[in-house]
């Protein structure tokens, strides 16, 4: 029973929350599991409702042997691959590692899905034969008799139909070990001689930036916008009069910060590395077809709305954190034995009145646009999510890269038997440009149960 247990653990874990809230009895989850649709609420309702035993039973012996020691070893080990999947996603704290955050974007949640199914397979297939080892007529026999009826009902229940077609949609969907994860940041950096290259130095970069917006620099900022302006020259796009990559890059010249450390330092080699290749591609005869040309800039390209978004956000938690310095009014000095006053500069922290700030912020903005609002669900290296139900979720503004490789992200259709995990705030839904946080609100990434 431990089994099922720690599979309905998983489930949680998978989704972010309790599918079903109440704790359901046996005869209530079999007019659950007779309904139909809804396969998730009632695989979990499923599970929950197996693991249930009628009777508190002695304490197992610690040593077993026979067909008892595997079962406790399956059990034991889905329980290690929760509390592995628990270590990605810390209660009470937004996701700090890499694929925990995938996970709650919803990459590898369907796939993952399909796995607990198999096994909760797995495990009925064993239940049907338990209450035959166990129904022995002797002392032992009426001992685990509430054992052996709760095996019976498990394995003649709806679960296992419901586990099917599970298995059935999660089928060529992927799986958790598939995710799509951008690598960390590298020192010594590696050259970037590809345009492949180049979009796997940015990802690293910007993944770890926006995981760590209190560590932008001007530094970050200073080489992200002169590697937007480098790729939106390259694509051969005309640069607008006001806002835009030129503008940000004009602006983030002129502002400084403290000096970025650790793998703040390798952030900003990998965007200075990615600069340098994409620099050389704007001279003339440098690369021999015009017509790959065009697709590699394109590519790169798209990796770049994701990147002012990073930017922006990381421009306003720098701001708060007072971590940015303009030129202040100059301090007329005269050197001793000197007639003649020098003028010193001074530099003063950033405000949000700033004209360089409004005008980094602005240009920002205006390349993130209306279209991030799936911001949070894209950063970490585009996690795959799939359709689940047949009815697709209610439209919500996403951002797409203009990549012919992207996949379809759609999420779980939100229904009955809902409800929230306190431990896991939603992520945000950015919309324009002054929303590029992703601290409050809601998202195309969260999960949302059917």
């Amino acid at each position: 029973m431990d089994l099922y247990q720690q599979l309905a653990r998983l489930v949680e874990l998978l989704v972010g929350g309790q599918p079903a809230t109440e704790v359901w009895g046996k005869a209530a989850a079999a007019l659950v599991l007779g309904r139909q649709g809804q396969n998730l609420t009632r695989f979990y309702v499923g599970l929950r409702a197996a693991a249930v035993v009628d009777r508190r039973l002695p304490p197992a012996p610690a040593i077993v042997s026979g067909a008892a020691q595997p079962m406790r070893r399956a059990a034991d080990a889905v329980g290690v691959m929760g509390d592995i999947i628990a270590s990605h996603l810390t209660p009470g704290w937004h996701p700090d590692t890499l694929e925990g955050a995938a996970i709650r974007a919803g990459g590898g949640v369907h796939g993952g899905l399909g796995d607990i199914a198999r096994l909760a397979l797995a495990a009925l297939r064993l239940d049907g034969r338990l209450p035959a080892w166990l129904d022995r007529g002797d002392l032992l026999g009426q001992t685990y008799r509430p054992v052996s009826e709760a095996a019976r009902w498990a394995s003649n229940s709806r679960l296992g139909a419901i586990a099917r077609e599970l298995i059935a949609t999660a089928k060529s969907q992927p799986n958790l070990r598939e995710l799509d994860i951008a690598r960390a940041p590298r020192n010594p950096v590696l050259a970037v001689d590809t345009v492949d290259a180049a979009i796997t130095a940015v990802r690293a970069a910007r993944t770890w930036l926006w995981l760590h917006p209190d560590q932008v620099t001007g530094a970050h900022l200073q080489v992200g916008t002169q590697l937007g302006l480098a790729v939106h020259i390259w694509k051969g796009e005309r640069l607008p009069a006001t806002g835009g990559w030129r503008q940000a890059a004009i602006a983030a010249a002129e502002l400084r910060a403290t000096p970025a450390v650790g793998p703040a330092q390798d952030v900003i080699a990998e965007l200075r590395e990615a600069l340098r290749w994409c620099r050389s591609q704007l001279n003339p005869g440098s690369h021999p077809h015009a017509q790959n040309e065009e697709r590699e800039a394109a590519r790169l390209g798209s990796e770049m709305v994701l990147t002012a978004a990073t930017l922006y956000r990381g421009l306003r938690v720098t701001m708060r954190r007072q971590n940015l310095f303009v030129r202040g009014d100059a301090v007329l000095e005269r050197p001793a034995g000197s007639l003649v006053y020098r003028a010193i500069p001074s530099w003063r922290p950033a405000t949000a009145d700033d004209d360089l700030i409004r005008d980094l912020r602005h240009a920002l903005g205006q390349l993130t646009g209306s279209d991030a609002a799936s911001v949070t669900t894209r950063m970490l290296a585009r996690p795959p999510r799939l359709q689940w139900a047949s009815q697709p979720a209610k439209r919500r503004p996403s951002l797409s890269d203009a990549s012919s490789n992207d996949r379809e992200r759609l999420g779980f259709q939100q229904r009955e038997g809902r409800r929230m995990n306190p431990h896991h705030p939603p992520s945000a839904a950015m919309s324009d440009s002054e929303a590029v946080e992703a601290d409050r609100g809601s998202s195309p990434g969260d999960i949302t149960i059917e």
